[in-house]
Parts: C-alpha cells; sequence; structure tokens
C-alpha cells in the first residue's frame, strides 16, 4: 500500500480500559522510533504522542449519572465527557501536516507517571532493530518519511458494521488500531492507586436538574468549527479525585458497554454473539467477566497475553506491528 501524497503523518492508536498501560506504552513507542536515523544524510524520524485525556470537555460541562446506589456523579468515561469533533479534526490536521495543532496543548504529563518495568537495554535493543531496517529499507527512497503519531485513549475504536457511531470519524482517522486488554481486578487496583487527575475549566456546581447523558451524544458540546491553529485558551487546571466506588459504578460498566463488541464473554457461544448490544449493562459486565479476551476479527491488533504479558513482550508485539506497517506505507 502506497502511502497518499497528501499524507505526511501515520496514526497508530493504543486503545484500552483505564490504567491498562496505553500511556506508558505510548512513551515506550516514541522513545524507541523517535530520532531514529533513517539515511547516511541525518533525516531522523520524527513522533509524538497525542493523548484522547486533553480532549476532554471543561469540568463544568462534565456529564452527570446516578450509581446503583442514588449518588450522582460526573461520568469522565463517557464518550459524551470527550470532544469528539476536536479530536477528530485534530486527527485529520496530523496526518495533512505532520504535526500537532498548536491549538492542542498537553496537560496529561502533568499526571502521575509510573515505571514502565522495561529497561534501558531493552529500548536501546529495539531501537537498532528499528534503525537498522528502516535505513536498509528505505535508502533509496528520497521522498521525505511520514512522522508516526501515537494516539492514546480508552476511547478510539468503533464497531466495523456501525457507520454512524460515535467514534467513527475517530477510528478512521487512524492507520494502526492496537488494543491492550487489562483484567478487572488490575484495573481496579491500579486505577484506584492513582491520586487524581490534571483537568480543565471551572470547576462544577451541581445542577438542581441534573440531566443525565448516555454516553454518545455530542450535540451542543462544541462549535463546528475549530481553530486549530490558534493557542490553547482554555481555563485553568483542576484535579479531579474518583469518589469511592467510581470503578465498579463507573469506569468498568461504561468500558464493558462501549467494547462489547470487541470483548468475548466468558460463556459466549457462536449462538450469542449478535445479541450482545441487547444486554443490560449489569448483565453484560457479568458475561464479560475478567475482560481479558478480546476478538481479532474485527480489524483491531490485540495485545499478546490476555492481559498478563508483561510491557516488554507487548512493546516489542507493536514495535514489530507498527515497523511492518510503517514500511509497507512507504511502499518500500
Amino acid at each position: 500500500m502506497s502511502k497518499p501524497v497528501h499524507e505526511k503523518a501515520v496514526i497508530i492508536g493504543i486503545s484500552g480500559p483505564s490504567s491498562s498501560g496505553k500511556t506508558t506504552l505510548a512513551r515506550l513507542l516514541q522513545r524507541v522510533f523517535c530520532g531514529v536515523n533513517l539515511k547516511p544524510k541525518d533525516s531522523r524520524l520524527n513522533t509524538f504522542i497525542i493523548h484522547e485525556d486533553d480532549f476532554y470537555f471543561p469540568d463544568d460541562k462534565i456529564p452527570y449519572t446516578t450509581t446503583a446506589s442514588g449518588e450522582k456523579i460526573q461520568d469522565w468515561d463517557t464518550a459524551s465527557a470527550i470532544d469528539i469533533p476536536f479530536l477528530s479534526q485534530a486527527l485529520h490536521y496530523v496526518r495533512e501536516n505532520g504535526t500537532l495543532p498548536p491549538r492542542l496543548r498537553s496537560k496529561e504529563d502533568q499526571n502521575d507517571a509510573t515505571d514502565s518495568g522495561v529497561s534501558d537495554k531493552i529500548v536501546q535493543e529495539l531501537r537498532d532493530i528499528v534503525g537498522s531496517r528502516l535505513r536498509n529499507k528505505a535508502a533509496e527512497k528520497s521522498t521525505e518519511s511520514p512522522t508516526i503519531a501515537f494516539l492514546e485513549g480508552f476511547l478510539l475504536f468503533a464497531p466495523p458494521e456501525q457507520e454512524q457511531h460515535v467514534l467513527r470519524s475517530v477510528h478512521d482517522a487512524i492507520h494502526l488500531p492496537l488494543f491492550l486488554p487489562a483484567a478487572y481486578e488490575l484495573v481496579k487496583a491500579r486505577r484506584e492507586g492513582r491520586s487524581g487527575y490534571v483537568t480543565v475549566g471551572p470547576v462544577p456546581e451541581p445542577p438542581a436538574q441534573i440531566t443525565e447523558d448516555g454516553g454518545d451524544s455530542q450535540e451542543g458540546k462544541t462549535g463546528t468549527d475549530i481553530d486549530l491553529e490558534a493557542e490553547d485558551d482554555r481555563p485553568p487546571q483542576n484535579f479531579w479525585v474518583d469518589p469511592p466506588g467510581y470503578v465498579d459504578d463507573v469506569v468498568w460498566p461504561r468500558y464493558v458497554t462501549d467494547h462489547a463488541w470487541l470483548l468475548i464473554a466468558e460463556d459466549e457461544d457462536e449462538d450469542q454473539k449478535d445479541g450482545s448490544q441487547a444486554l443490560t449493562e449489569a448483565e453484560l459486565v457479568r458475561r464479560i467477566g475478567d475482560g481479558t479476551k478480546a476478538r481479532t476479527d474485527v480489524g483491531v491488533e490485540v495485545a499478546p497475553g490476555c492481559g498478563s504479558a508483561g510491557m516488554d513482550v507487548v512493546l516489542r508485539w507493536a514495535v514489530e506491528l507498527i515497523l511492518g506497517y510503517y514500511l509497507d506505507r512507504m511502499g518500500v
């Protein structure tokens, strides 16, 4: 497959449940690929990371939900909390220009960073492999090599059969989708071990009449024309801390419901596959179980190990896939 001449970046999408290692993998991949020397004339590969968390609406625009216990809390794990038109426009800007739009200023690096568990030796080994293969294959190419952008986020992919899905424009802007499964117990432990998250915008005051949002509607949330060349003028930053029970009340049920098309239920057989969308949220959570199994027949690459593989194994898997795709994209 040859690269369209107007595209200057390849976007690698990395998704999975909260705390599955998406940001860690993106940062490791940037270390592996960034600055690799492509040709004798000091041409180096450019890379950067796009964090979906940077596309959240301001705090006072995050929708509310009612938990099983009747408590009304903000829901940061629904598609309606994300400015999807802004994200989609930014991805198309990246593809066409090979750079981040000036409008986008990341706050993600102000959040907690965890030890990747991958040694510098392994990272350097993979850098050497990438550099060698790119130089060997692309030495005779005179065209500019496209940038690699690593997009990481908890909601990036759409079912292949749903053309009108809320995430369709985002999914279609991604060249190579990678999915990291993670077990419920791991997600719960890691998420509850975090101190919180940097956010933007005015601190919300719960309205007298709370309107719940099911997660798909984007109506009224953003303008139709975003000036990506303008500087980021979003309001000052705040800090969100998960309320007690948030993982079980919101994070995990939302994740399972949004990814039912991709996850494999523990008791699933061929006759049950088509009926998953008709199940209630509680029924889906029960059937999906620990959430470690995912389908491999829907156009999404699934990490090895069903969520139990070490980050070094996942990193090697991702590097091989990206390298193969990138070389094919360059037509070499």
